[in-house]
């Protein structure tokens, strides 16, 4: 088997070397990662490494030692510039060209910026990568005070960890309510009513159009209201940028992430696209749809994996998503109707139950469990 490249060395990436092992690859493996460490996952990053509960080792997917043993060889700190599918190769940034005869994009995003609001790194951060979550942690030790610029579920378990270490925090979305893409007005009122109970001042329907760093150990921050707003620190949690520049450039279909068929497949039959950049069509969604979590990550890598090996691809599973803040475990399975009204099992409303929702046939769509995880089981 000709030589497999992997771009991105993230948990998909990693994930991906790992299965395509697992399946029988016998042939040459290189995974090319832009960070300096090895595959990982990243749930933790804003919990327990943020907390220095988790150590990072327990998050590496395919450490070293691991790639050695199977074979893969890592190219760590290293970035690509260029993907030349008629030669089949792809270019870093030292100037190697190396060739492929299967390339597997798994090259994730970057923390999203705003205008005016660019991360610095010393009072002012992104949350992305392992050295985001130390450096945050870092400058916790030090500050009493944190504001969070983003209501999702990275911002919100920012704020939880911040509350567990004590700091003062403000936490400042622009929409109506908490993770209003993704939950109902029903569990949104129930994390902001968590957050609120635990210490967190937060500051809906509004945004900063400016934060900037006094150079003097602090943060300042205008609001669209008008609003100043002071901290020790701040930490930008707005989404994600997909990182899907490099197949662009190369000529592949991409609307907002790579577009793939179920088993990862772009338009060209020698590339392939999985994690946080692959657009792929889901089923039990009934649309093409680009899915950040772990649980996708893994499934996209095995796939990716049976398929380049003509092995059988396992159908797509229903998506799940979960979250920890304080001590609320929030689990999702499948999407969300927004519009529809779902049954309630327990009590919901004070964190220890769950709410179903079913299609027109009556058959479940979507469960959200509050602390009931056996519900979802």
């Amino acid at each position: 088997m000709s030589q497999i490249v992997i771009i991105g060395g993230g948990q998909a990436g990693g994930a991906a070397a790992l299965a395509l092992r697992r399946h029988g690859a016998t042939g040459a493996i290189t995974l090319i990662g832009r960070e300096p460490l090895p595959p990982y996952e990243r749930p933790a990053l804003s919990k327990g490494l943020l907390l220095g509960e988790t150590p990072f080792d327990r998050l590496v997917v395919l450490s070293e030692a691991v790639a050695a043993e199977q074979a893969i060889t890592l190219r760590l700190g290293t970035t690509v510039t260029a993907i030349d599918r008629a030669a089949q190769t792809v270019t870093t940034d030292a100037g190697d060209v190396l060739p492929y005869g299967t390339l597997i994009l798994a090259t994730g995003g970057r923390a999203r910026e705003l205008p005016g609001l660019a991360p610095d790194g010393r009072d002012i951060f992104a949350i992305r990568t392992a050295a985001d979550a130390r450096g945050i942690r870092t400058r916790m030790t030090r500050s009493r005070s944190l504001l969070v610029i983003g209501g999702g579920w990275l911002g919100l378990e920012v704020a939880a960890s911040a509350r567990k270490m004590g700091l003062d925090v403000t936490l400042v979305e622009a929409g109506p309510r908490l993770c209003g893409r993704v939950l109902p007005p029903v569990v949104s009122a129930i994390l902001a009513d968590l957050h609120t109970r635990r210490g967190v001042d937060l500051r809906l329907g509004d945004a900063p159009v400016a934060l900037a760093s006094t150079g003097t150990g602090s943060v300042t921050a205008r609001l669209a209201s008008g609003a100043d707003l002071a901290a020790d620190m701040a930490v930008v949690a707005v989404g994600l940028t997909v990182e899907d520049d490099l197949a662009r450039a190369a000529g592949l279909a991409t609307a907002d992430g790579i577009l793939t068929d179920p088993a990862g497949r772009t338009e060209d039959p020698a590339i392939f696209a999985i994690g946080d950049v692959a657009r792929t069509p889901h089923p039990a969604l009934g649309m093409a749809a680009r899915l950040e979590s772990w649980q996708m990550a893994n499934l996209q890598a095995e796939a990716a994996a049976r398929a380049i090996l003509n092995l059988p691809v396992p159908p797509a599973e229903t998506p799940w998503f979960w979250s920890d803040q304080y001590d609320l475990n929030l689990q999702i399975l499948g999407l969300p109707d927004m519009a529809a009204q779902p049954i309630r099992r327990g009590s919901p409303e004070t964190g220890r139950g769950s709410l179903l929702w079913l299609d027109p046939a009556e058959r479940l769509r979507a469960v959200i469990a509050l602390n009931a995880p056996r519900d979802i089981a």
